[in-house]
């Protein structure tokens, strides 16, 4: 039987791909979503001039980015989710208590997307946008995710990455990184030295909700010359922990 052909784009689809460019990189030029849509010049000015006039895309020095009403639904969107609301005062009780940059991370597809940020105390940060998206296997908060999973489910998502090689660090071997998993799970934490950006270091630690579940993680970034040998791996294990008993999650005996 032949393949039915997929419908021709429609105005819907090029503003959700408008949304996925300006997400991901922050801003672009008409010329670039005209690029990334694959859409005349013509209809991609059409398109972006309403989703202005509603407030969704917003234009100055020559580059588009997410508008007031974008925010508004993104986080009408993450408030509702049960660890967004436990987790924020304890959060930023960890920036405070390292100094520097916090983040919760959650799942979307086989990538890690920042849902909260809290710089720390220091001039110079490790920067991460919200809504930013982070590989699972390269950075603290995508190998705690991992390590709260169920085993089986761990392994399956790994064995579905593409271990793209960003630095000399990056783990791109899948039995390394499903022998990196185990040990963070048996420890509590884990820990990123260079392997997504060469000069910082992360620590990071899974969020589980009533019933076991991995839901989000947790990590606390800063550069390398400064935390290269911080002892932050049980903070955020802590922070994390208390985020999970909030959400109901009792931890098994003997575990």
């Amino acid at each position: 039987m032949p393949r039915a052909e997929a419908p021709p784009k429609g105005s819907l689809d090029r503003a959700l791909e408008i949304f996925d460019v300006l997400t991901v990189r922050g801003g672009a030029t008409t010329a670039e979503l005209v690029a990334a849509t694959g859409a005349s010049r013509s209809a991609v000015y059409r398109l972006v001039e309403r989703l202005q006039a509603a407030e969704y895309l917003a234009h100055a020095d020559g580059r588009w980015r997410l508008g007031p009403a974008a925010a508004r639904m993104a986080m009408a969107a993450v408030q509702r989710m049960d660890v967004f609301a436990a987790a924020p005062p304890l959060l930023r009780d960890l920036a405070a208590r390292t100094g520097e940059t916090v983040n919760l991370g959650v799942l979307s597809g086989d990538e890690i997307v920042f849902v909260f940020r809290e710089l720390g105390r220091h001039a110079v940060q490790v920067r991460s946008e919200l809504g930013a998206r982070r590989p699972l296997h390269a950075t603290a908060v995508g190998k705690a995710y991992l390590a709260g999973l169920d085993p089986e489910r761990a392994r399956t998502l790994v064995d579905g990455l593409e271990l793209t090689k960003y630095t000399g660090e990056t783990i791109t071997d899948p039995a390394r990184l499903r022998r990196e998993i185990e040990a963070i799970r048996l420890r509590g934490w884990s820990e990123e030295r260079g392997e997504f950006d060469a000069s910082s270091t992360c620590f990071g630690a899974p969020v589980l909700d009533q019933a076991g579940e991995v839901v989000g993680s947790v990590s606390v970034a800063g550069p390398t010359s400064r935390i290269a040998d911080a002892a932050f791996g049980p903070l955020v294990a802590e922070a994390a922990g208390t985020v999970s008993r909030r959400l109901g999650y009792v931890r098994p005996e003997g575990v």
